[in-house]
């Protein structure tokens, strides 16, 4: 009896310990993240009663892209009395160049243990495999890109593809070994940044719709007619706006297509399976 009295002890202050060291401090942070809602400031800062595609998700997931163009104003983001939720943050262009604040704005989102990612700005001049290797070299060697953070970003714009891309099919072509190569070296399915005119126009078959969309579209509401038609209406994350205002700069604005449960299952979505 006495035996059968300690081991009953014995386990209730084991899950006692669990619960109390374990479990309950991660569902408070996870609750706490999932409950944040965005603060009732005018709509030019916080837009989000104008999606009206999103009205019937159990939350809105909002986060920023950033840049060297928004200097340090990172640093006084508030995760939760902003809602903030995700941080993408530009990492490099063509075959050499590193965003001057890619360094610091990894530490910081590190810190304030925001979902990060990070894209490349495509350069259609350069060699594609050149390209890769040094975004994936950048993301992966101060460890900013890991399994719980969003997958490697291929920004690629109307700007971006000049006169010196070749024909139609070379410039696709070098897309595609890009994005093969970068997911060889990181592991990750990467994403795709564009808008409907450049996605149309070189993004256009159904080799390009294997890849999650991040669609740049500045309107109240996103509707088919924005989506690249590789993508059959398809998006991932929608980059809403580029003036959301925050101490007098503009940062561009971005909302997820589901809530934050989902958010972390498109993530472990990405990483390709052995």
């Amino acid at each position: 009896m006495l035996k059968n009295i300690t081991l009953a002890l014995a386990i209730w202050f084991l899950v006692d310990w669990a619960y109390n060291e374990k479990i309950k401090p991660f569902l408070k942070t996870e609750l706490n993240t999932a409950i944040a809602e965005p603060s009732k400031d005018s709509l030019n800062n916080k837009p989000l009663s104008l999606v009206k595609n999103l009205l019937s998700k159990d939350s809105v997931t909002y986060g920023l892209d950033i840049s060297h163009y928004q200097g340090d104003l990172i640093t006084a983001l508030n995760k939760k009395k902003d809602s903030l939720y995700f941080v993408i943050c530009k990492a490099t262009e063509g075959t050499s160049y590193i965003d001057p604040t890619y360094e610091a704005n990894c530490n910081i989102l590190k810190e304030k243990h925001v979902v990060r990612g990070a894209y490349h700005f495509y350069l259609c001049e350069y060699d594609p495999i050149a390209q890769a290797q040094h975004f994936a070299k950048v993301v992966m060697d101060n460890q900013f890109l890991n399994i719980s953070h969003l997958p490697p970003v291929m920004d690629i714009e109307n700007s971006s593809m000049d006169t010196n891309c070749g024909d139609l099919k070379t410039a696709q072509n070098n897309i595609l070994l890009f994005l093969k190569e970068v997911e060889k070296i990181t592991g990750r399915i990467p994403m795709i940044y564009t808008n409907k005119s450049t996605g149309d126009k070189y993004l256009n078959t159904s080799d390009f719709a294997k890849y999650p969309l991040w669609i740049a579209a500045y309107t109240k509401d996103l509707t088919t007619s924005y989506i690249p038609s590789a993508w059959d209406n398809k998006w991932m994350i929608w980059q809403r706006s580029d003036s959301y205002s925050y101490q007098e700069t503009n940062f561009d604005y971005d909302i997820f297509n589901g809530n934050r449960l989902e958010l972390r299952k498109f993530i472990r979505s990405t990483i390709v399976k052995k």
